[in-house]
């Protein structure tokens, strides 16, 4: 039986010998990526002041902490944030109860619209003095 060479058929000499790498100097075992690198950075511990004591914490529950924190107290971006979160892991669905209505967004709309006119009124109030 003789053996033809020719596509995807290589000599015998051409081939890889057994355990030898087409690629020796590939990617060095041990090496992480992206996600493995911003995962551990969020794993760190720091410490927080809360109420007057210090807390030791991750990183990741101070950035939740800092954007619920955010929310509470008027900030828009980080209340949709958190409002789309909690749409995108089912956190309003596992809820017997009705969370939003059924027109929030709507009604975000017109709160966010009402806010701009009232900032340029403000302005205006302000550039006539």
């Amino acid at each position: 039986m003789s053996y033809e060479i020719g596509y995807r058929r290589p000599p015998e000499s051409g081939r890889f010998k057994k355990g030898k790498s087409g690629n020796p100097k590939g990617r060095p075992k041990g090496s992480t990526n992206f996600l493995t690198i911003l995962e551990t950075e969020l794993n760190q511990s720091i410490v927080v002041n809360e109420n007057g004591k210090k807390k030791t914490i991750t990183r990741m529950q101070a950035m939740v902490k800092r954007m619920v924190a955010g929310a509470l107290q008027g900030d828009l971006k980080a209340l949709m944030t958190l409002f789309e979160i909690l749409r995108r892991t089912g956190k309003f669905e596992e809820s017997g109860e009705a969370f939003l209505p059924e027109n929030y967004k709507s009604v975000l709309d017109s709160y966010v619209s009402r806010r701009q006119k009232a900032g340029s009124t403000k302005l205006t109030k302000t550039s006539e003095i």
